[in-house]
């Protein structure tokens, strides 16, 4: 090769984009500008308090901004350093979590769980001794849909308490074939992962997943949060909650993050399981991690992998996770194929996390010919009002006059879930859930004989019936619980009146 030809040559080019550079520079300011003016409508059109996003292509970050604030009493703005609760996309940590035990040969993915947890049960003795890791990362585990959440939500049961009893419920889907959606049997995996390796799931993750990727912003505890910290608030009917505390499930749903930490996440999986010159999860733990296990619908190319959605789109493979709770919704998505990924976190429950994914993955992949005016009018519930951010009806003031009361008080118990109490609280019929006390209480409100409406402290339950139950002689024997929830099986409850 003559070098003198090629350092002329290299000089051209080099002055060629010198001169570009603006022009280059200008076009991805200006690509920038209106990414931030869309989202910016549409965080106002949802009305959301504080949202944070990040966008990357082909392995870099193009975009990340916040916006709004941590509440709307006294809040600081949302920017990418902002602890939001990622809830269920924290199952992905989880399934990493024993990936890294896996690679490092300490288990085997086909492990059963009673290998590990000897005392771990489930109602039904041979699923219990059958069941493996990656059944319980999978959802295919025999149990219901959300099965177990009322033993962790609001309550004081232990990991482990919930552990022991879960083995109190049915089980009603096929093992290993249908496809239910578990937290509790990510609680189980994060239980693994302390017998294994002797330290806490939440010591594991902060040594092996948080300090080589550099996330100092990431935690799965709140003991340094104060009102003074840059933590998003949660929001119902516009005004910020007291956010739930996670611990007792955190492997299923308990690490909370900012834009900045969960980018780093992302790059991770993108680049085959390595970010800031450090492997993670080899390359086949990767691949397995992010292949289906079950399936999630009649379509062979949507399931459910250790941690992660899975589907196939126009834009290629998507990996992909939401996570919920009350006043939150969390959203990572991953496209292999492009190397690209969206996280979006906000402190309000509505569609624009699902909205926003597929303006901006439409953009990316259109870039040239794609209308930000049409993705607006695209942008689809924005009017919409959920129940729990609708104003209660004030309740009839006569109708908490509850003949020969005396029968109805007393204590009662659901044998997994426990305790229940039914007496007067300022003169007024009240009834109390005490696993839950802080949230599920509330006054009885008569209907008829033996019915009572009742409405829970916690915003996000909608008032429901309590209805009683009696035996042959007309006695009071127990009570069950009629509320509509998409979260909580209540129906699944059966107190029984105790002597």
């Amino acid at each position: 090769m003559n070098h003198k030809r090629f350092t002329r040559t290299t000089q051209k080019i080099l002055i060629i984009l010198l001169l570009l550079a603006p022009y280059l520079s200008f076009s991805q300011q200006n690509d920038s500008t209106d990414i931030d003016e869309f989202i910016a409508k549409q965080v106002s059109d949802y009305k959301i308090p504080g949202l944070a996003i990040g966008i990357i292509k082909n392995h870099k970050v193009i975009f990340k901004k916040g916006y709004g604030v941590t509440s709307t009493s006294k809040g600081l703005p949302v920017n990418t350093q902002t602890i939001f609760p990622i809830s269920s996309c924290t199952k992905a940590f989880t399934a990493a979590a024993l990936g890294i035990l896996v690679d490092e040969g300490k288990i085997k993915w086909d492990d059963k769980v009673v290998k590990y947890l000897p005392n771990f049960k489930l109602s039904d003795p041979w699923i219990t001794k059958e069941l493996t890791i990656v059944d319980i990362l999978s959802h295919r585990s025999g149990l219901k849909t959300f099965d177990g959440d009322l033993l962790w939500y609001g309550t004081k049961y232990t990991r482990e308490d919930i552990a022991k009893l879960i083995r109190y419920s049915p089980i009603r889907t096929n093992f290993r074939t249908d496809f239910a959606y578990q937290n509790i049997m990510y609680l189980v995996a994060g239980l693994v992962v302390e017998s294994v390796t002797g330290k806490t799931w939440d010591e594991f993750l902060k040594e092996r997943i948080f300090k080589p990727l550099k996330m100092s912003g990431t935690i799965t505890n709140r003991d340094s949060i104060t009102s003074e910290s840059n933590f998003a608030l949660p929001h119902i009917q516009n005004k910020p909650i007291k956010p739930l505390n996670m611990h007792n499930i955190s492997p299923a749903g308990g690490v909370d993050s900012n834009i900045d930490d969960m980018l780093t996440w992302m790059q991770m999986w993108l680049a085959n399981g390595r970010a800031n010159d450090t492997t993670i999860l080899n390359d086949g733990t990767i691949k397995t991690i992010t292949s289906i296990k079950t399936l999630t619908s009649d379509n062979k190319d949507d399931g459910y992998g250790l941690g992660w959605f899975i589907k196939q789109t126009k834009n290629g493979k998507m990996v992909n996770h939401n996570g919920g709770m009350p006043g939150y919704i969390s959203s990572v998505v991953l496209f292999p194929d492009s190397s690209s990924g969206i996280v979006i976190l906000t402190n309000k429950i509505s569609q624009i996390n699902d909205q926003l994914v597929k303006e901006i993955a439409n953009y990316m992949t259109k870039k040239d010919t794609f209308n930000w005016k049409e993705a607006d009018k695209d942008m689809s519930g924005k009017a919409t009002v959920f129940d729990w951010d609708k104003k209660r009806k004030p309740q009839p003031k006569k109708s908490d006059v509850i003949p020969n009361f005396n029968r109805y008080q007393g204590e009662y118990e659901d044998l997994a879930y426990g305790k229940a109490r039914i007496r007067k609280e300022k003169g007024k019929p009240f009834l109390e859930l005490l696993p839950t006390k802080e949230l599920f209480s509330g006054f009885l409100y008569n209907i008829d004989a033996d019915r009572f409406k009742i409405v829970f402290n916690d915003p996000f339950v909608q008032e429901g019936e309590v209805v009683f139950t009696r035996d042959n002689n007309k006695k009071i024997t127990g009570f069950k619980l009629n509320i509509d929830s998409d979260d909580f099986l209540f129906s699944d409850l059966d107190f029984d009146k105790t002597p």
